[in-house]
């Protein structure tokens, strides 16, 4: 069963304001939208991608006044999904002149036959989820857009729902579904139906922390913690494999 997935791309735009510079990611998608914004403060930690080097919140400010479109913050994400700092570089000639950026970098996603990087995840259901402790688990991420029309449906969720259904026990594998949804969001939609995965709201950074390019999107973690597949789309053929080899 194969379809075609919904790939994202991130346009970054500067917006200057009397309080500061604001950074606002707008992650474009081929039918909706996902906008994120965040404000660049004394707070904001930064440093020079090439150096190393701190930069404090001035020299940016300084920096970013003398050639406003010559400098680009990259994210860093920590094991929680969210930003907690930025990595500053000079733009390539085509950023300079479209003012869009990417924070998208398939190369850097976690490779198959590797160990998955830390992370933890609070699920709808309260229960905090760290990969540290579920050594001794079999762990299926599943990266989604969002529960509403048209990126989940019925289709969505029984493909999914009978891939998992023969591997399914008390422990294993356990299934995360990351969303950019809010918490109410997905009670609202729970109320009434329901779904193949421990809804993650409001954990869309984890999509950019992995680099995750297309939605849906799948990674097997085997029970050492390292991650066995990588599917991306709804290629539920290719799931079914890999949870065959994981799940013995």
């Amino acid at each position: 069963m194969k379809n075609v997935s919904v790939f994202l791309f991130v346009v970054v735009t500067f917006i200057f304001t009397n309080y500061g510079l604001i950074a606002q990611p707008n992650v474009r998608i081929e039918r909706g939208a996902i906008s994120r914004q965040i404000r660049i403060d004394e707070t904001t930690k930064i440093t020079d991608k090439k150096t190393g080097k701190t930069i404090s919140y001035q020299e940016y400010r300084e920096l970013t006044k003398a050639d406003p479109f010559g400098y680009h913050l990259e994210p860093v994400f920590d094991e929680y999904g969210e930003v907690s700092a930025y990595k500053l570089r000079s733009v390539t000639s085509e950023e300079r002149q479209t003012h869009s950026f990417t924070s998208f970098a398939p190369a850097l996603r976690p490779k198959v036959g590797e160990p998955m990087p830390e992370f933890v995840m609070k699920g709808i259901d309260d229960k905090v989820y760290r990969l540290s402790d579920l050594k001794g688990h079999v762990v299926v991420l599943s990266f989604w857009i969002s529960l509403r029309k048209p990126f989940w449906g019925p289709k969505q969720a029984q493909g999914f729902a009978e891939v998992l259904r023969p591997y399914r026990s008390e422990t294993d594998p356990l299934s995360l579904g990351v969303l950019q949804d809010s918490k109410e969001d997905i009670e609202r939609f729970l109320a009434s139906e329901t779904l193949p995965f421990i809804p993650v709201p409001n954990s869309y950074g984890f999509h950019q922390k992995f680099h995750i390019t297309g939605s849906p999107s799948f990674m097997v973690i085997d029970k050492a913690g390292n991650v066995a597949a990588y599917i991306e789309g709804q290629d539920y053929d290719q799931l079914q494999k890999a949870l065959q080899v994981v799940i013995r």
